[in-house]
């Protein structure tokens, strides 16, 4: 089951990132909106029924889409700002899932 679901988490980050460059190839990302968007896509999962399977791995591929996303547009520094953020709010609000989430490690 957590096999499938790595699949498939790892399938739609990949269709469902798209660049955040500007017309002149800049990068918008802002390194504090990536920490604000990483507190609120921990929030949003842990916050979501965690019962309803179906909502609680939306809500995880959308933290996994918003971090690739800034992988993908080469904003690493932004991509670890938000991957700590969201790991440490989850362990904060929610640590049980964060230990299924994450095991000993704090990578996404």
């Amino acid at each position: 089951m957590a096999r499938a679901i790595l699949y498939v988490v790892l399938v739609l980050s990949a269709v469902a990132c798209r660049g955040s460059h500007q017309a002149d190839g800049q990068p918008v990302a802002d390194p504090g909106d990536a920490v604000a968007q990483g507190h609120q896509a921990a929030w949003n999962v842990a916050h979501t029924d965690h019962a309803d399977t179906i909502a609680l791995q939306r809500a995880i591929l959308d933290a996994r889409a918003t971090h690739d996303q800034y992988v993908l547009t080469g904003e690493d520094e932004a991509a670890q700002q938000f991957e700590q953020a969201f790991a440490d709010s989850l362990r904060h609000c929610d640590p049980s899932l964060a230990q299924q989430i994450f095991g000993h490690s704090p990578e996404m």
